[in-house]
């Protein structure tokens, strides 16, 4: 170990050294220690421990002519200490002082203004991608309930509670098939997107989603009570296009008609007194002449006789009781509806 020592005034005065924290931890149990110098000579120097120094070093110092601020390097090697002096720093060489330099006063120079037309950054870096824009059926997309999380791919979800509908798109062209396809196995439905136009150039096998469908279906939801569900099952079906759009308008015209149904036929059993027993072919009969088809009334008839209506009773196959006034049935139903909806409401202001 190498223990490096700044001599000090002092220390060249009295033929010292101070008991460092380094010189302690290795003269520890010492009373006294052999030094060598650099050509051999040995000097007995004793370890005072009370005063904190290392006496009787006075005879090296004089003989290499050390001064303070020097630097003495002290190698411990078993029971001996080598010494050794590092050689003096040259003193510095002062440089000459340069003498003061007049400054000629310059005329005042009229400022230039330079105007610097940028480059269009297509022209400064030719190489650098583009942003990809989401497609412009993202916003009627908004208003049927899926929010765009990303892409390309570009991925729409719809949540419905404990469920969710996903859609990932592709515009015709944008990448290849292939990327669709850890979408569609995480049950994702996958569709490229073409105007109605190109669909033909959707390749077999792939789900087809036009612009003008997703148009139309936004209209259709002002008119019928439209889901993200609903869109589902078209793109279950692998296509979503005007032809499918149509047909789903046809069914949805046609359930909301089953309402209108219904309510003739409530206006129709409500010409019957309370207690009176009919037969179904002859309310079918009746029914008729207001432009009701015995499979409807029949429908009808049967969703009357079960809750929450309980407007009639079975009393044989084909014989039906009127067990309530419509007026009152219709009351009633209301009552329990708003019932329900109390109840939701309490459900989720404690949720």
């Amino acid at each position: 170990m190498t223990v490096r020592y700044v001599l000090t005034s002092a220390c060249i005065q009295s033929g010292t050294m101070a008991l460092t924290a380094s010189l302690r931890q290795r003269l520890l149990g010492k009373e006294r220690v052999r030094f060598l110098d650099e050509d051999g000579e040995a000097f007995e120097a004793e370890v005072d421990w009370k005063g904190g120094l290392l006496r009787g070093l006075g005879p090296y110092y004089a003989k290499r002519r050390l001064a303070a601020n020097e630097v003495v390097l002290l190698h411990f090697r078993g029971e001996e200490v080598e010494l050794k002096a590092l050689p003096r720093a040259l003193p510095r060489l002062e440089k000459p002082r340069e003498e003061p330099k007049e400054v000629k006063a310059e005329a005042p120079q009229e400022k230039r203004r330079v105007r610097v037309t940028p480059y269009p950054k297509e022209v400064l870096f030719p190489h650098e991608p583009k942003a990809l824009e989401p497609p412009g059926i993202t916003e009627d997309l908004r208003r049927l309930g899926f929010l765009l999380e990303g892409g390309p791919p570009w991925l729409y979800k719809a949540p419905l509670g404990r469920r969710q509908v996903a859609l990932a798109l592709l515009r015709l062209g944008e990448g290849r098939v292939e990327d669709l396809k850890p979408y569609r196995m995480q049950g994702v439905h996958v569709a490229l997107l073409a105007p109605e136009s190109e669909k033909e150039a959707v390749p077999p096998g792939v789900a087809h989603l036009s612009p003008e469908a997703v148009s139309r279906l936004v209209r259709l939801k002002g008119r019928f009570p439209l889901s993200p569900l609903d869109l589902e099952d078209l793109l279950r079906q692998g296509r979503v296009d005007l032809e499918a759009v149509e047909a789903l308008e046809d069914r949805l015209a046609a359930e909301l008609a089953e309402r209108g149904a219904l309510a003739a036929l409530l206006l129709l059993l409500a010409r019957k007194r309370l207690g009176e027993v009919f037969l179904l072919p002859d309310l079918e009969a009746e029914a008729l002449e207001e432009g009701l088809i015995p499979e409807v009334v029949r429908q009808g008839v049967e969703l009357l006789v079960q809750p929450p209506f309980l407007l009639l009773k079975r009393l044989s196959p084909g014989e039906f009781l009127l067990r309530q006034e419509v007026e009152e049935g219709l009351r009633d139903l209301a009552a329990f509806a708003e019932g329900v909806l109390a109840r939701l409401s309490r459900v989720r202001e404690g949720a």
